[in-house]
């Protein structure tokens, strides 16, 4: 009795981890990055080529020279930090819910615009079709770990002179239920995509509060805003759209060399962004993000696979966690050519370091060659390591139930816990592959010794050929594609 009384006063102040623990800042590094930005947004500044933007500004308080470089008050940056809201929800096609960026709550999505498509029939590499990315969107659609997608490749047959970016939306909404994350190239292009998606709701405003798609755009690193994508950012801003406005500088190239110099060129762009954001409409939703690469001075190329990016994603999104805004990652891409040996490490290893991140929104699923290409089978086994690492991320929960004292005290030395209650209960809560084997070898044998990558492959084939997607109306389709210019 008195063993278990001082148990009982031992675990009142034990402290019980939920899932594994992981954390690569300090509080007092990331107010080291935080100090610099600002000290970055006060005394060297950042180009802003935008009229109504600079107006705005200036109004406010920031100080506008001549050239368009605009300086910022710390006050005035860390004001549009609190005012932006800590959460955004993503719905489906149909607006319900699905997608909640708070936390650490993670969701994995695929990547945007490459130019070469690995053909899961031929396995030659060539350039998309529409095919292609219809394809594309309804693989990811039957995928259940992944949870958005976005315009994966650039078809070579689209109509002459028809937007790129229109056109692919538009087979996105007739693909796939999932929510979208859009790229455009002008204002123009994304208030079409906007009415796109405007059609699945009853009103601009009803899709303001179901949003199904978020917008990507970038500044132009080191330290300039251009005015394309102030012009998309600021229309997000009045339509109360969620927007992601991640700077991508190349350490060695467009940033410094030292990942935390690049840490602050990073944080100052997005504040600066942020800023004008916040100024248009406070509390408009706004997602933190960057892509710090680094570049290969060797090979004169960015690197998607390097562990200086793993490193450099995770602090952004505790960066961003840090102000309490929604954060955006990169998972499941590979510098390697094809799904290899190469692409399966880098790719594994991209995800784990998401998870235990917590970023929330984590795109390029299936990016292989530094972005140039996209590898179905790269999406389907993308698909395969987040469900894995999702039962990483319960941990190992210790209490009185799964201690199972009274279990191991009847079975005693040499017994059996094959047949027991428990055993028959739970065996199934652990992680079951579907692409990877576990089986004797004799068995795989039988099967024809199939390698993992050959059943990504048929499980791709398999999709292509027989799922299909939920059918929009006819009359929507029609008035889909009669928005796209």
């Amino acid at each position: 009795m008195l063993a278990d009384e001082a148990t009982r006063i031992l675990n009142s102040n034990h402290t019980s981890f939920d899932t594994p623990q992981f954390s690569l800042l300090s509080d007092s590094q990331i107010q080291d990055i935080h100090n610099s930005s600002l000290e970055l947004l006060r005394e060297v500044g950042v180009k802003f080529h935008h009229q109504q933007g600079l107006e705005l500004l200036e109004e406010a308080g920031a100080y506008v020279g001549d050239d368009n470089l605009v300086r910022f008050p710390p006050g005035m940056v860390e004001e549009a930090i609190s005012s932006t809201p800590g959460r955004v929800v993503l719905t489906d096609r149909g607006g319900d819910p699905a997608i909640n960026l708070q936390g650490t709550e993670t969701y994995f999505g695929t990547g945007s615009d490459t130019l070469k498509y690995l053909d899961p029939f031929t396995g030659e590499t060539r350039k998309w079709e529409t095919e292609d990315i219809c394809d594309s969107y309804r693989v990811i659609d039957a995928l259940d770990n992944i949870d958005f997608l976005m315009s994966v490749g650039m078809p070579e047959d689209k109509p002459d002179g028809m937007s790129n970016y229109q056109w692919q939306y538009a087979h996105m909404l007739q693909y796939s239920s999932k929510p979208s994350v859009v790229v455009c190239d002008d204002r123009e292009d994304l208030e079409s995509i906007i009415e796109m998606a405007t059609t699945m709701r009853e009103s601009r405003k009803d899709l303001s509060r179901r949003p199904n798609l978020l917008l990507y755009s970038e500044p132009t690193s080191p330290l300039h805003q251009s005015e394309t994508a102030l012009d998309k950012l600021l229309l997000m801003s009045e339509a109360e759209l969620p927007v992601v406005h991640s700077p991508a500088p190349m350490m060695g190239s467009t940033g410094p060399i030292n990942m935390a110099g690049e840490m602050a060129l990073c944080n100052a762009e997005i504040l600066s962004a942020l800023v004008l954001h916040q100024l248009n409409n406070p509390g408009a939703p706004f997602v933190y993000g960057a892509g710090p690469h680094h570049f290969d001075m060797k090979n004169m190329q960015i690197c998607y696979g390097s562990p200086e990016f793993q490193l450099t994603k995770t602090a952004v999104a505790e960066i961003g966690r840090h102000y309490e805004m929604p954060t955006w990652g990169y998972a499941g891409c590979s510098d390697a050519k094809l799904l290899d040996e190469q692409a399966a490490t880098e790719a594994t290893m991209s995800v784990m370091m998401a998870r235990f991140s917590g970023a929330n929104l984590i795109h390029d699923v299936g990016y292989l060659e530094s972005g140039l290409a996209t590898s179905l089978e790269l999406i389907a086994l993308t698909d395969e390591l987040v469900d894995m690492t999702k039962h990483m991320m319960g941990g190992i929960p210790v209490n009185e139930q799964t201690l199972m004292k009274d279990q191991i005290k009847e079975e005693g030395p040499g017994g059996d816990f094959l047949g027991t209650e428990e055993t028959v209960e739970h065996f199934r809560d652990y992680w079951e592959p579907r692409f990877f084997d576990r089986s004797q070898r004799e068995n795989w044998e039988k099967a024809g010794s199939p390698t993992t990558k050959e059943r990504l492959n048929e499980k791709v084939k398999e999709i292509i050929e027989n799922y299909e997607p939920e059918k929009l109306a006819e009359d929507k389709v029609e008035e889909i594609m009669a928005r796209v210019s």
